[in-house]
């Protein structure tokens, strides 16, 4: 049986945390069987013939979450405030093995539609069609692959599409993130050019507050404040 590395080891515990806190109903949940890594897998170009020059981020290589699926949707319950929250990971093979997302053939810009060929999916909102949905660009040359976040709201950053929101993360503190966050719906603003003072993303911020100061009573060994810092400066 192969051995959990520590980020997976992290995120098997955290998915029991959820399932012993009071107040917490697990809605749906799934913990695959331990596969290949990136650094596993090769060549890239197996994948896409233009993966040629795309580079892996060294700690990708040697550390990834390699279940073959790791999922959970959580709800609160009374005498807890509203909380929610959810993610689906995929294995590294199956981030690998997606094709270009179906985006791109409905997009009229050029730049967009390269851009959105690019990405390669590693969370979504998989049970409760919230239509979140999180991002690896893969862009052959560049010196790192960026995390971006899509979710449905009316905002635009030129040249990208709207509801596109670069993170400030990488696949693995992106990862990491989600041990803390569990993934709380919003989390990912943190880590985004936004502010919580002006729509549409104050619900987000206020939700996010209140549900970090409700998982340091359930989850009392673990920091939120480098959660809560960012959630200051947003303000």
């Amino acid at each position: 049986m192969t051995s959990l590395n520590e980020l997976e080891e992290r995120h098997a515990a955290s998915m029991a945390q959820l399932r012993s806190a009071d107040s917490i109903e697990v809605i749906d949940e799934a913990l695959g069987d331990v596969g290949l890594g990136f650094g596993d897998i090769r060549p890239l170009t197996a994948f896409n013939p233009d993966w040629g020059n795309l580079r892996l981020a060294p700690e990708m290589l040697e550390t990834s979450l390699r279940f073959s699926e790791i999922a959970v949707h959580w709800e609160s319950v009374s005498p807890l405030p509203e909380l929610s929250g959810e993610y689906r990971v995929p294995a590294p093979l199956d981030i690998l093995s997606q094709g270009p997302s179906l985006m791109a053939d409905m997009l009229s810009d050029e730049f967009q539609q390269g851009f959105a060929a690019e990405l390669r999916y590693i969370d979504n909102a998989y049970d409760s069609g919230r239509g979140f949905m999180t991002y690896l660009h893969m862009a052959p040359g560049s010196p790192s692959l960026d995390v971006w976040f899509q979710d449905r709201v009316a905002k635009q950053f030129p040249p990208y599409p709207p509801g596109f929101f670069k993170l400030d993360l990488t696949y693995n503190t992106y990862m990491e993130a989600l041990v803390l966050s569990k993934g709380l719906y919003g989390w990912q603003y943190l880590f985004a050019d936004v502010s919580f003072t002006k729509r549409p993303f104050r619900k987000y911020g206020e939700s996010l507050r209140i549900g970090f100061d409700v998982f340091a009573q359930l989850f009392p060994d673990l920091d939120y404040s480098p959660l809560i810092e960012r959630w200051e400066a947003r303000l």
